[in-house]
């Protein structure tokens, strides 16, 4: 064969793949961090670096759809469009195949990437996969949550446990597929975070360690797939980065990429008031939900300056003359200043019309927030209710809290009405004979709380498991959620002289806060020690995961120049409480027990 036709044949070979060989790259504001998309032998990758550390290794990204594979014979990838957006810097992708092409958007923050698929056409696709993957760094470990049932991935309520990256395919019982958050520990002592966020219209994201330290989006309905609409943007898929644990707890990525709320639906937004819960359920006794019994209890949250009572499971079912008498106890707490929020099973509010007449009937009544259970899945399907479910309770200016779902992901920035969801392990499993462990509440602020609010109900005093009084005080200021539901019987906090030390402190206990910083000494599962501000104040919580003595030094260099009076409760015969002055100049040590607590309040003297 003659030499130049051999080299037009051999030319002819590599164009194509010329072209699939095309990488593009996106860099984070300062620099730091960067994204690559790239194509090999047709096929989709994506990587992720802080400068030359990688953190994603080259990684398949992509969707299967019914139709075909986006990501697959592609021929060229070009960025459309780049622009800068609140903090980080968004780039538009064209990806060209043989068969069709799509969008993509990366964003490149400076603590993180994010990335999602825009499906084309206008029509409803079937999607069967998703290939997007990550490949993680040898040698890091992972933290998952864990629950060896499957009640695991409906609830998300699992121990929070870590096992090496290469254990990940074999370490549950229940099998490789986990929830989201991943949060991995590399071994330099820096963290990512692997998680999604502005889930509508789709499936919720978990992952599927797949071996070769590589872990792939999976979705619950498996190979039946789930509908989209073309036109139509994925969930972003996110990677968090962190030097330390503050820059991690102090994330913004989830919300900074929820799209805003409808100014239309929330224009007024003054019956969206964070606040403090009294909870009769978890304590429950023999004359459990009956009308002066609640009352009661909203007598103590009064008294303890809470702001809501909640009526949890039963009150449709023991009460004679449910609506009377709910807009009874609706009255009785309006004249403690004091509002009432109701629990229903979400299976009688799946149907809109049978919804939207139970959200009625709360209005006619005069509750303020609705608490709806047992979704069990993160199902486009369920993920969809809960979307309706919030706009329908928001066109009636009632609040929301989720149980039996999923982890957040920036839901109560579009639907600010979603005060809280539970997807963690809280404190009723002390109920149910599986007492929660002091490590996996010192975990909790660096794994779960990283995608947003949880329900935990902290507090639970009288059935505490192995932690001590002040560690389950520190609860309520280390775990962040709107709507804080104490676990504790109000009465009981009330009239027992072992809680009058604290009084004070939950009469005033804040709900959200202006700062957070993780302070020296946090480790997680270990030592989970945080210093937050609500306005001139400032809160230190601290607990011991560990079984052993721990020391903590706190030096409080987040003060000013003042001078700071200090409220300081440690463990003793119930709560210890002293008073002492305090500077930012000045290391303060102190010794918790095991799974011990710390709460410290720091005002300015007057």
């Amino acid at each position: 064969m003659r030499p130049f036709i051999l080299l037009f044949i051999l030319l002819s070979y590599l164009t194509p793949q010329v072209h699939a060989q095309r990488v593009l790259h996106f860099k984070a504001p300062n620099g730091k961090l960067s994204a690559r998309l790239s194509v090999s032998n047709g096929n989709l990758f994506w990587s992720f670096s802080a400068g030359k550390k990688p953190l994603i290794a080259p990684s398949p990204a992509g969707v299967r759809l019914f139709a075909g594979v986006l990501g697959e014979n592609v021929t060229a990838i070009d960025i459309s469009r780049e622009t800068s957006v609140q903090n980080s810097r968004l780039y538009e992708v064209t990806v060209k195949g043989t068969h069709q092409t799509f969008r993509m958007e990366f964003r490149l923050f400076n603590d993180g990437c994010a990335f999602r698929y825009r499906f084309p056409g206008e029509g409803v696709l079937n999607v069967k996969e998703e290939r997007t993957s990550f490949t993680l760094p040898a040698s890091s470990r992972v933290w998952f949550f864990e629950r060896n049932s499957a009640w695991k991935l409906k609830s998300y309520a699992g121990w929070w446990m870590h096992t090496t990256v290469d254990s990940l395919p074999v370490i549950s019982s229940s099998g490789p597929v986990q929830g989201k958050p991943l949060v991995i520990q590399l071994t330099d002592k820096s963290y990512m975070a692997i998680s999604e966020a502005a889930l509508y219209d789709y499936s919720g994201m978990r992952l599927e360690a797949k071996g070769d330290r590589l872990v792939q989006v999976n979705f619950t309905e498996g190979n039946n797939g789930f509908e989209v609409r073309g036109g139509r943007y994925s969930p972003w898929r996110i990677v968090m980065y962190a030097e330390d644990l503050n820059s991690l707890v102090n994330n913004g990525m989830i919300a900074a990429l929820a799209p805003p709320a409808d100014t239309s639906l929330y224009a007024d937004r003054s019956w969206v008031r964070p606040g403090k819960s009294v909870w009769s359920w978890i304590t429950r006794k023999e004359n459990y939900m009956q009308p002066d019994e609640e009352k009661r209890f909203i007598d103590a949250a009064s008294a303890l300056h809470f702001e809501y009572t909640l009526l949890d499971e039963g009150w449709e079912t023991v009460w004679p003359d449910k609506w009377a008498q709910l807009k009874e106890i609706c009255r009785y707490a309006a004249e403690k200043n004091v509002k009432v929020w109701v629990w229903r099973d979400s299976k009688w509010l799946r149907e809109p019309a049978q919804r939207n007449g139970f959200l009625d009937s709360l209005v006619f009544c005069g509750v303020a927030g609705v608490k709806t259970d047992f979704m069990n899945s993160e199902a486009k399907a369920l993920v969809d209710f809960e979307i309706d479910f919030l706009k329908a309770a928001a066109a009636r200016r009632l609040m929301v809290n989720f149980h039996g779902c999923h982890a957040p992901t920036g839901e109560n920035i579009t639907y600010p009405n979603e005060m809280t969801r539970e997807g963690i392990r809280g404190m009723e499993l002390n109920n149910m004979n599986e007492p929660i462990p002091a490590w996996h509440n010192a975990a909790l602020p660096f794994t779960r709380f990283l995608c947003g609010h949880g329900d935990y109900t902290p507090g639970f005093f009288s059935n505490k498991g192995n932690t001590t009084y002040t560690h389950q005080l520190a609860l309520l200021y280390l775990f962040n959620s709107p709507f804080q539901c104490m676990a504790e019987n109000p009465v009981t906090v009330i009239n027992d002289p072992l809680y009058a030390p604290v009084i004070p402190l939950l009469q005033t206990l804040p709900v959200t806060w202006d700062e957070t910083i993780s302070l020296e000494g946090s480790e997680i599962g270990k030592l989970a020690a945080l210093a937050k501000r609500k306005g001139k104040d400032w809160y230190v919580a601290v607990i011991n995961g560990t079984e052993q003595p721990q020391a903590f030094t706190l030096r409080p260099v987040f003060l000013g120049r003042k001078n700071y009076a200090a409220l300081v409760v440690s463990d003793g015969e119930g709560f210890a409480v002293q008073k002492k002055n305090i500077k930012a100049s000045a290391a303060e040590k102190f010794t918790l027990p095991p799974t011990g607590g710390l709460v410290i309040r720091i005002r300015e003297e007057q």
